[in-house]
């Protein structure tokens, strides 16, 4: 869990897309809270989408894990679909389990996560 003092308010939809009204009352709903680092990702993936670069349509952006994590249909228009999983406390021993399971079996994290759910 984040310390509130260290996130960031962000426009859900780029500002380069959706323009921002500034002659009316602004929407919270229009802005998310995020972590300094996960605001640099969604600002890379965003600067990188093809809807960013040229169509600009607010509702590709809607459907976007990184406007409505969620709620979306895809990441930066990339069929994908993600998943943040934090361990903390005692977990962090399930987590080490996992991690240990992946070196043993050449695998990534992922890749073990992947298997147990299949």
């Amino acid at each position: 869990m984040y310390d509130e003092t260290h996130l960031q308010i962000d426009h859900r939809i780029p500002y380069r897309v959706a323009g921002d009204d500034t002659g009316s009352e602004r929407n919270p709903d229009d802005f998310m809270l995020l972590s300094g680092s996960a605001q640099r990702q969604k600002s890379w993936a965003c600067e990188h989408c093809k809807n960013y670069l040229t169509t600009k349509d607010i509702n590709v952006c809607k459907t976007c894990y990184w406007a409505y994590p969620e709620q979306f249909e895809h990441i930066a228009t990339k069929q994908e679909r993600r998943v943040d999983l934090t361990f903390n406390g005692n977990d962090i021993e399930l987590y080490e389990e996992l991690k240990k399971k992946a070196i043993k079996n050449n695998s990534s994290i992922q890749e073990e996560l992947k298997k147990m759910i299949k």
